[in-house]
């Protein structure tokens, strides 16, 4: 199947889209923990409200905000919006630079 707007495969597509919002997904924890001096490394990610930690399959950008209802699972309070905008501004942006360059 092919994205008849540039002839690429729907495929590389949504792979680079999918890649660019990991990169978002990093983007965030930067975002979060270096005005703060914390490391960008360790620990993983956590509740910013209740501190407990995230799992894997809670932490899959964009994805687990939808399926969570914007809430976290630990303590049910709300997750900010600016984490899966982040997210897909950063899908989005990966795949207007593989339009523009090609693949």
């Amino acid at each position: 199947m092919q994205d008849l707007a540039r002839g690429m495969p729907v495929f590389v597509t949504i792979w680079v889209f999918a890649t660019g919002a990991v990169v978002g997904s990093f983007l965030n924890v930067v975002i979060a923990r270096v005005p703060k001096r914390q490391s960008i490394v360790s620990p993983g990610s956590r509740c910013p409200r209740c501190g407990n930690p995230i799992a894997w399959y809670d932490n899959i950008p964009l994805l687990s905000w939808i399926l969570l209802r914007a809430r976290c699972r630990s303590c049910g309070l709300p997750i900010s919006a600016r984490y899966p905008l982040v997210e897909l501004l950063a899908g989005i942006l990966a795949v207007a630079v593989l339009r523009h360059t090609g693949p």
